[in-house]
């Protein structure tokens, strides 16, 4: 994925930091960072075997997302 298309998916985040959360990503070896040479350069990132071992911990706080998406959305705190 294109690092504008994370952009346009992340609209809350600024460039700068997204930037540097993918750089930290593949030094951690979670992403894979491809340049294509080109005029104007193309930076893709693609997750990494070991970034694809992270699927089920990410599935379980996704799912728990789900389950109280509607709580969130009110802004509901635990235990205030």
């Amino acid at each position: 994925m294109r690092t504008s298309e994370l952009s346009r998916s992340i609209p809350e985040m600024t460039e700068r930091m997204l930037i540097r959360h993918l750089h930290e990503m593949v030094e951690d070896g979670i992403l894979l960072r491809g340049v294509k040479k080109s005029v104007p350069r193309h930076v893709c990132y693609s997750i990494s075997p070991y970034g694809m071992t992270l699927a089920p911990v990410l599935e379980k706080i996704c799912d728990w997302g789900r389950k109280h998406q509607a709580r969130l959305k009110r802004g509901v705190k635990a235990g205030l």
